[in-house]
């Protein structure tokens, strides 16, 4: 069975904590991410889409499926070229989306059976996200997985949708702008992705 369930378990740390956590591991793989991010529905569901690259020339597209604050979306990605960016943008601004650009440092440590802890700076906000990709058979044998991570380094986990939106808001505020496909705004976005 295709593994296209993303679990994802997150909590907000300090940037002390951040740090000293990273400090546990030996290979962090670190990069910068510029993301701009269409929140909407379709009918009932709800769909997270982004057009993302890395500090490390990956580039890709992403669609997630449910909840924003749901800890297990359907989740399926697309490789593009840098050259693509725009574009990409360009066509998911036409579904009028709320829309959002993002940037984040990311610390990127793998760990046993396929989880993946990714330590995540913006501005002056952290946060860790705990994920392994999974499907509906060992979706719940995976969860109790995470979260012995989750005890293991003493996590606290952002658990609801109100603590979550928080997050988002203070996120919006501090650090992310609004992303309306203006002239202006794409030539902004443009000079930000000419760094990555």
């Amino acid at each position: 069975m295709t593994n296209n369930i993303e679990l994802e378990l997150r909590a907000e740390l300090s940037l002390e904590h951040l740090d000293e956590l990273i400090g546990k591991f030996d290979k962090v793989e670190r990069t910068k991410r510029l993301s701009v991010m269409f929140l909407g529905k379709t009918g009932e569901a709800k769909y997270d889409i982004r057009i993302r690259i890395d500090s490390k020339n990956h580039a890709e597209f992403v669609v997630k499926k449910g909840d924003f604050h749901s800890h297990d979306r359907l989740e399926v990605s697309q490789k593009i070229t840098k050259d693509q960016f725009i574009g990409m943008v360009k066509i998911f601004s036409l579904f009028g989306f709320q829309s959002k650009v993002t940037e984040r440092e990311n610390s990127i440590v793998e760990i046993e059976n396929g989880i993946i802890l990714s330590f995540v700076k913006a501005g002056s906000i952290s946060y860790v996200e705990i994920e392994k990709m999974s499907n509906e058979e060992n979706l719940e044998e995976n969860k109790l997985k995470l979260l012995e991570i989750v005890e293991k380094y003493g996590l606290n986990l952002i658990k609801d949708e109100t603590d979550f939106n928080e997050l988002c808001g203070r996120l919006t505020k501090l650090s992310d702008w609004s992303f309306e496909n203006s002239e202006e705004q794409l030539r902004k976005l443009t000079s930000l992705l000419e760094s990555y």
